[in-house]
């Protein structure tokens, strides 16, 4: 079968043929039907062979795309509760089910798949959906039922990361609190949806590009504001129209040292700064730096239990999916309009 591999660090992907997978007892072999395109990929093929944090982690050698949607082609003598020709997704994040962490529910911290810094996906360093069929063990594959896997893929990762990042943060959001997210790209746009739907918060929507400050309106943002500069125009603005007070709760899903530089300036007491972006920003912190009080964290990936969560959501009309679609054969020219920020959606690959 044809699949598009990332054969060597700081090489663009390849296409080349591989064996088509059998599966094995408790197994789903999954025709692809869609494929969601991430910034991650091409942070991943722009690695040089050792760097932080994809090359020094994971061996290269494996087939990108790990926003996954398709349909079921073969079960394991295991599986009995999918049918062939069911419409599925793909959780992204690989876990053993065995580990402290995943008889935590934290499965996407599982130590069976952490690599440094990394937690590995389909592909992320095991071979992921970018290829005519996709082989996962069941416990990672959920129905969709008669929904569309175009829509569905992006779900799996850029959706339900922008979850499981405003589930850790939206204790902070009762009624007369402020959130602010940072970067309104292709997990920013869902950040905003599910503030908008799980608070009654005033939702802060931050970027350095107005057309996606204008997308960021239309699914409830309720200020925008454009970052320029180091960020201290856009910290200023923000703590006026919040009359000194400051934001509860940020989401950055930049993750450069100006993005988490202006969230420590807009943070209040207590408030709660939440890390998604991997641009390699740092943020120094201590009495002075940062409001008193104020926690910081890092968001890694998702659980199944987001994912269905998510996928609910979108099965009962709550959320706004915007895709730009490209052939498979296109791969080339998807991952360029996503270099150059020419999308008007999420890019998903779809399969004949």
């Amino acid at each position: 079968m044809k699949a598009y591999k990332l054969t060597q660090w700081g090489q663009p992907g390849q296409y080349v043929d591989v064996p088509k997978p059998t599966p094995g007892p408790s197994d789903v072999l999954i025709r692809m039907k869609a494929a969601g395109l991430c910034r991650s990929d091409l942070d991943m093929v722009d690695s040089k062979p050792g760097s932080a944090p994809y090359a020094n982690s994971l061996e290269a050698g494996y087939i990108l795309g790990h926003e996954n949607a398709g349909i079921v082609s073969e079960t394991g003598s295991a599986v009995t509760d999918l049918k062939v020709g069911e419409a599925v997704v793909v959780h992204h994040m690989r876990h053993c089910g065995n580990c402290e962490y995943c008889t935590d529910n934290a499965e996407q911290h599982c130590e069976a798949f952490k690599r440094n810094a990394i937690g590995m996906t389909r592909g992320c360093g095991i071979d992921g959906g970018l290829a005519e069929f996709l082989l996962v063990p069941r416990t990672e594959v959920i129905s969709i039922g008669d929904g569309d896997p175009v829509l569905y893929a992006p779900l799996t990762d850029a959706g339900v990361t922008a979850y499981h990042a405003i589930q850790t943060a939206i204790q902070r959001l009762k009624p007369g609190t402020s959130a602010a997210l940072i970067g309104i790209g292709g997990l920013g746009s869902y950040g905003v949806q599910f503030v908008k739907l799980l608070s009654s918060a005033r939702i802060f929507a931050i970027d350095n590009i107005p057309e996606r400050l204008e997308t960021a309106q239309e699914v409830g943002a309720d200020e925008t504001v454009l970052f320029a500069g180091d960020g201290s125009a856009a910290a200023r603005e923000i703590l006026a129209k919040t009359g000194g007070r400051g934001v509860d709760a940020i989401v950055d899903f930049v993750g450069t040292s100006g993005t988490l530089g202006l969230a420590a300036k807009i943070s209040r007491p207590r408030g709660r700064i939440v890390l998604v972006g991997m641009q390699g920003g740092t943020l120094e912190v201590g009495w002075g730096l940062l409001a008193t009080s104020c926690e910081f964290a890092i968001s890694l990936g998702s659980t199944r239990q987001d994912l269905r969560e998510v996928c609910d959501l979108a099965r009962n009309g709550k959320l706004r999916i915007d895709v730009e679609r490209f052939g498979f054969e296109e791969l080339d020219r998807a991952y360029e309009a996503l270099r150059n920020g020419s999308l008007k959606g999420r890019a998903v690959v779809v399969f004949s």
